[in-house]
């Protein structure tokens, strides 16, 4: 991704201090990636006949892609970057398929459930890259950081109960689909994590190299598969139907900034900040999708016993990772210590 041109108290040449560069960075991050869901919900939920969710991945991974080789050629690190890949090409092709396949039925899911609930669903990666992080790679967690992830499962379960008491019988296969389909996303995704972890600390791979040969090597399986399960009706459905072109757009362009931000938000204020306001966009997400769209949202105590739920995950998430950042503080502190000694 191309660098804003960020330097400590100034962004984009402007000086504004090292809290009003955060400030701005947190706010731009959040409206874009308030935008990108808005207009995804959107898409899904209120275009008639929409069904082109890979068509939707592909026209993401396109922006990325696009993106990541433009920012890498115009910094003069792209040649250095394919001529000197650290990782073997083999773990890049997997990864690429996971994250390609995971992105696109994370959206099918959407088509079963609501956009609120599939938002919580979504945000239980956190308990599935625990769960491999603990299993493959010998990962350890903080006590917080578990009931973190216990009290997301709580929060999914009232959402599940909330759609469960509002839809009729005939629906409830879908609404299981739905279910099925996002958890089988959120495995991949979580599997996808740990790839690009054992990618980067294992083999070398710098974040710039993981980026570029997935996002290449993802958009061409996409765009195959886009091409024989949406084929040309996709094309036509965006080219014809009101408002189409510019959601997609919308999601595509706004989705790529915020992330873009996100990654400066990082550079600037440091991984448990970023994250922690990344963190809170998910309940502001939750708190939209309610209040912009509510047709398909039924009124049940279910979904406001498991928002509640939801906030106390996040807040219990925040948690861990400050504790875990203040852990690591500590360790490299004793370390410099014995260093010097």
């Amino acid at each position: 991704m191309k660098n804003l041109h960020l330097d400590g108290d100034s962004l984009c040449g402007v000086r504004l201090g090292f809290d009003g560069v955060f400030a701005t960075l947190s706010v731009t991050f959040i409206a874009c990636v308030s935008v990108s869901c808005v207009a995804e919900e959107a898409m899904y939920k209120h275009l008639p006949g929409f069904d082109y969710f890979w068509t939707v991945a592909f026209a993401e991974l396109l922006v990325f892609t696009i993106a990541s080789f433009a920012g890498a050629g115009c910094a003069g690190t792209l040649r250095d970057v394919l001529r000197n890949r650290r990782a073997p090409l083999r773990l890049y092709v997997a990864q690429a398929i996971v994250m390609a396949v995971y992105a696109a039925i994370a959206k099918i899911a959407y088509k079963y459930l609501n956009y609120a609930t599939g938002t919580v669903l979504r945000s239980t990666k956190l308990v599935f890259v625990m769960a491999i992080s603990v299993v493959w790679l010998g990962r350890s967690y903080a006590p917080v950081e578990y009931a973190a992830a216990m009290a997301m499962i709580v929060a999914v379960a009232c959402f599940g109960l909330g759609e469960e008491s509002s839809h009729s019988a005939g629906d409830d296969e879908n609404h299981a689909m739905g279910y099925a389909l996002s958890l089988a996303g959120l495995a991949l995704a979580a599997l996808q994590t740990n790839m690009a972890e054992h990618a980067m600390r294992d083999h070398g791979a710098s974040t710039l190299e993981n980026m570029l040969y997935v996002n290449g090597i993802g958009l061409i399986f996409v765009a195959i598969v886009a091409a024989y399960v949406d084929g040309a009706e996709a094309v036509t459905f965006m080219r014809t139907t009101p408002h189409a072109m510019e959601l997609l757009a919308a999601r595509s362009i706004t989705f790529y900034f915020g992330a873009l931000t996100f990654t400066e938000l990082t550079r600037h204020s440091g991984a448990t900040p970023a994250t922690t306001v990344a963190t809170a966009r998910k309940g502001l997400t939750v708190l939209f999708s309610f209040a912009l769209f509510p047709g398909d949202k039924p009124k049940s105590a279910w979904f406001a016993v498991g928002v509640a739920a939801f906030f106390v995950a996040i807040g219990l998430e925040l948690k861990g990772r400050l504790v875990r950042a203040e852990s690591r503080k500590r360790e490299a502190a004793e370390a410099g210590s014995e260093g010097s000694q």
